[in-house]
């Protein structure tokens, strides 16, 4: 059996679960980053409350009561319980701790959030925006539509190579969270817009200079950064939308939300949108059944009567 828990050797243990997302749930840099960060922050509670071993219960009840103190959101606490759920679990099975202390931790209530959408209209006015006749506003009008055209998350667009385009077939082979793979379609304004900018990309990738395989660069030839495709797409949409968060995953929530709209299977959203499983895909449905009822109430010449009749 291995060593028990304690808060001296909690930052080995906290190593050795990182290793374990890395090499067996294949998670993301940038995920593996962010859960150090949040374990981190616990150890940081029981060095404070000197909690040397033995963590129970109550000590992560305390944490929650001690996050909601600090004005933490709900949704932000209940990422955290996850974090630490997820860990212990590790831990406990790795046989550092007898007993899972989140064990049936009930989760905060949250209101429900809808996802922010942008309308048709508005994007297509978004799309009009780069300058035509420049690298970069070529660049950038195939960025737009590739995150509106397929659906992607911001990683997945970066992550592309040249290769994983294919614009005989109109199509595109993503690799999404947890190295899953997909293939979903191209549309022709978007493969229109891919056309333009692998021409003018020669412009930041001369021949002869950096061999970079990467399908959207920067002026230096490098692969664009998380940064630096939020800020592009943030511009541009924020001249459109009065939405504070107008991000490239706005543009994710659109083209389901579009897709649904239009008559679009449920199941076929899910595959091209890569999710795991189809109720992450079902809040979209909601935000279409709310635009449902907007419209019924505006145009029903009964919908707006506050109460009816026995004669009606």
């Amino acid at each position: 059996m291995s060593q028990q828990l304690q808060s001296k050797n909690f930052e080995d243990w906290v190593e050795r679960y990182l290793v374990y997302l890395k090499a067996e749930r294949q998670l993301s840099p940038r995920t593996i980053a962010m859960r150090r960060i949040e374990l981190r922050r616990f150890r940081d509670f029981l060095r404070d409350e000197k909690i040397a071993a033995g963590v129970q219960r109550q000590h992560v009840r305390q944490y929650v009561a001690l996050l909601a103190r600090r004005d933490l959101s709900p949704r932000t606490i209940n990422h955290l319980l996850v974090t630490l759920r997820t860990f212990f679990k590790f831990v406990v099975r790795e046989g550092a701790m007898p007993h899972d202390p989140t064990v049936n931790l009930a989760a905060l209530k949250t209101p429900k959030k809808l996802p922010a959408v942008i309308s048709e209209k508005a994007l297509s006015q978004a799309l009009q925006l780069p300058v035509p006749d420049s690298a970069r506003g070529v660049r950038d009008r195939a960025i737009l539509e590739l995150f509106y055209n397929c659906g992607l998350r911001r990683q997945e667009l970066i992550n592309l190579d040249i290769k994983d385009i294919d614009l005989h077939n109109l199509q595109i082979r993503v690799l999404g969270k947890r190295a899953r793979e997909r293939v979903v379609p191209l549309g022709r304004a978007a493969q229109h817009a891919m056309l333009n900018w692998l021409e003018k990309r020669k412009e930041f990738c001369p021949p002869g200079g950096r061999d970079e395989t990467a399908l959207f660069v920067n002026a230096h030839g490098s692969r664009m950064t998380a940064s630096q495709v939020y800020y592009r797409v943030r511009q541009y949409l924020q001249q459109v939308t009065e939405i504070d968060k107008a991000h490239p995953h706005v543009l994710r929530h659109s083209f389901a939300t579009h897709l649904l709209d239009g008559g679009a299977d449920l199941m076929a959203v899910k595959e091209m949108l890569g999710h795991s499983t189809l109720s992450t895909t079902q809040i979209y449905t909601h935000v279409s059944a709310g635009r449902l009822k907007a419209v019924y109430r505006q145009a029903h010449p009964r919908a707006a009567l506050e109460t009816v009749t026995k004669q009606d």
